[in-house]
């Protein structure tokens, strides 16, 4: 299995390979041209530093791959094989203290679970900068609240918790490509809206439409970064995108309680009501807790 290769083309609103354009998005600012001809270099360059890591996201989305050939190429790299341990010995997936082999482990959390956590070695996400403090918070948050309400959707929760695990992957390229400004950005807003309406200033597009563009880069199956490029847009999504939206929408609400919530009829089309998505507060504080823990240390 080879390691995957980005695909060719800056990575900007509408380039050429990347997830469809997002209503709402704005042809980038000249100055941001720059910034993300850079975001698509580092993504040609990220997969060298974690080779392991990289063959696991392009197995992982190989159809010939099963569970024992997937554990035995994550094997090959410690560190992420112990974070895959750990999650799949959570109390989360029911089965505490009895996985021990990495393909079972596989078996147990999801092929697509294993792809996110090697996207996030790849990224470089174990380390994240200072000026992204309660990255990995609010990202575990979205990821256990869109697995949550997935089966309402009819989505599979894996899934939904591996897109949502990425769904801010852009802030973290934004960070490393653009040190300078994307820092007083990110210091700067005061909620979620605040700083996706100054990243479109600055850029033309949401540091969440950057995430889905990294993961059309690295050629994640195209209704994973389709999905992602609606979560900020206007109108219809598709189920999995909506449970994406939710999950941000609960990880806000926990986050910043004095922030005004947005209905979730509107998030969701009418699929989902706010007194179940608030019923689910209690259950994903808990379980992303563990799961902080785990991925952590």
């Amino acid at each position: 299995m080879s390691v995957p290769r980005p695909r060719s083309g800056a990575l900007a609103v509408g380039a050429p390979g990347a997830a469809p354009p997002a209503p709402g998005t704005s042809a980038a600012p000249a100055g941001a041209v720059e910034v993300l001809g850079r975001i698509s270099a580092a993504l040609d360059d990220l997969p060298a530093h974690r080779p392991v890591a990289a063959r696991v996201i392009a197995q992982a989305d190989d159809h010939r791959s099963d569970a024992r050939s997937l554990g035995q190429t994550l094997g090959c790299d410690p560190a992420l094989t112990a974070k895959v341990l750990r999650l799949a010995n959570s109390a989360y997936f029911g089965l505490s203290g009895r996985v021990s082999a990495p393909a079972f482990a596989v078996t147990v959390v999801g092929f697509s679970t294993v792809r996110s956590l090697a996207v996030a070695a790849v990224a470089g996400l174990e380390d994240v900068p200072e000026s992204l403090e309660g990255f990995w918070e609010s990202s575990v948050l979205t990821a256990v609240a869109a697995g949550e309400v997935a089966g309402r959707l009819g989505v599979k929760a894996p899934d939904a918790f591996s897109l949502g695990l990425l769904a801010r992957l852009g802030q973290a390229l934004l960070v490393r490509s653009d040190p300078e400004r994307y820092p007083a950005v990110l210091a700067g807003a005061v909620d979620r809206e605040e700083l996706l309406a100054a990243e479109v200033r600055l850029y033309g597009c949401t540091h969440t439409r950057v995430s889905a563009e990294a993961l059309a880069a690295w050629s994640f199956p195209d209704e994973l970064p389709a999905a992602l490029a609606q979560v900020d847009a206007p109108g219809w999504a598709s189920p999995l995108s909506v449970c994406v939206r939710l999950g941000v929408e609960l990880s806000e609400r926990l986050l910043v309680p004095a922030r005004a919530p947005r209905p979730a009829p509107h998030l969701s089309g009418g699929r989902v009501d706010d007194g179940e998505l608030d019923a689910l507060r209690t259950r994903v504080q808990r379980v992303a807790h563990e799961m902080l823990r785990l991925l952590a240390a």
